[in-house]
């Protein structure tokens, strides 16, 4: 399937031009059918025993193929804070270890961490430099106590993608857990997690995966898992999870242990047929698209005059699908609002404009937005 198909199952494109995807993407019809497809099930015919489980199966396999790693090594979380948290209450922390992230960080990789203090961790941020985050700004502030560096693959605000294979391999070297949130590349990157130096990440499905808010997952490396103390026990989490009367808490090896009950069938069905969808049209080709439409944008932006938030120029390691810029004069909501006008969907953080476009948005709606911000003063 190519983008032009995969987009004829996106309605919303037919009133909207959707550049949001940063911050909640639309459905399909696909996904609008999986949803359906149960409820109709659930209400005209008795609940099928496993049905649950089984497709929870099925979705990490997908999952699993989408990343390049074990099904055993996924669990289905609501959301990215609850995977990091998961890794994040889960650890034997000592007092006076330390934790590792960024200022600018979401704060879905910043509370967990915080949270920690009552156990005496403490977590130190460095500070983005021109909107990059180095390697060596990371290793800066390393030290023997450190047990965690917690990053971003994309930060969420500017669009700056870390060099993670190089901060994981130096992680790997010092013994130190590398966790990433994946939740601004996972469905828009190609994301090898087999391939690179990713102890755990984590990501939702509300955004570049194009699947209903409230679902995720977590990816855990297996040497990993049985070091994690589960925060919240219960039926599914352990190996007799189906023995209702054998109390065992033998926990089970694999990810799993980390989902205490039956995942919502409804948000696992909706899930998986995002996930299907990605996996038809191919991670190479969505990654291409986006960052070709991304380039568009910014370079458009450029010429026209616009301040594009640091950095920039970016190298294309560093790109991802966020574009966000300012309008010298003007307040964000002023750009804001005739974008709306345009039924153009975009999103302000704090003084800027923030654009995100995925796979099956047009050349035509790049430009169409570039005409509606209109030319501050077009350099030659």
């Amino acid at each position: 399937m190519d983008s032009l198909e995969a987009r004829s199952l996106i309605p919303l494109t037919a009133g909207y031009i959707h550049m949001n995807h940063a911050g909640v993407s639309p459905m399909s019809l696909r996904v609008a059918a999986a949803v359906e497809q149960v409820v109709g099930a659930s209400v005209n015919l008795p609940y099928p025993g496993g049905w649950a489980r089984e497709e929870a199966d099925r979705v990490r396999g997908l999952v699993a193929h989408l990343i390049n790693v074990p099904s055993d090594s996924i669990a289905l979380t609501r959301s990215t804070a609850h995977g990091i948290s998961l890794l994040a209450q889960g650890l034997d922390w000592k007092p006076g270890d330390n934790v590792v992230g960024a200022h600018g960080e979401y704060p879905a990789n910043v509370y967990p961490w915080m949270a920690q203090a009552a156990r005496g961790v403490d977590l130190r941020q460095v500070h983005p430099q021109e909107g990059r985050i180095s390697p060596e700004q990371v290793f800066s502030v390393v030290d023997a106590r450190t047990r965690v560096v917690a990053l971003s693959h994309v930060e969420f605000w500017n669009g700056f993608r870390l060099d993670i294979e190089t901060i994981g391999a130096e992680c790997r070297r010092r013994g130190i857990l590398f966790a990433v949130d994946v939740m601004q590349s996972a469905g828009a990157l190609r994301l090898d997690v087999g391939r690179l130096p990713i102890d755990f990440c984590a990501a939702g499905a509300g955004k570049w995966l194009m699947g209903p808010p409230g679902i995720g997952f977590c990816f855990c490396m297996p040497e990993l898992i049985e070091r994690l103390q589960p925060p919240i026990v219960g039926v599914c989490s352990v190996v007799g999870y189906d023995r209702y009367f054998e109390y065992d808490l033998t926990l089970s090896p694999t990810a799993r242990r980390f989902e205490e009950s039956v995942v919502s069938l409804l948000d696992t069905a909706a899930f998986g047929a995002a996930l299907g969808l990605l996996l038809e049209v191919g991670p190479d080709a969505i990654e291409a698209r986006v960052l070709s439409l991304s380039a568009r944008l910014a370079e458009g932006l450029d010429r026209r005059g616009y301040e594009l938030v640091e950095p920039w120029p970016r190298a294309p390691a560093e790109s991802s699908g966020i574009v966000s810029f300012r309008k010298r004069g003007a307040r964000p909501q002023e750009v804001l609002r005739d974008l709306e006008v345009a039924h153009v969907v975009a999103r302000i953080h704090q003084d800027f404009v923030r654009l995100s476009p995925h796979f099956y948005n047009t050349e035509e709606e790049i430009d169409r937005v570039l005409e509606v911000l209109a030319p501050q003063s077009v350099t030659t």
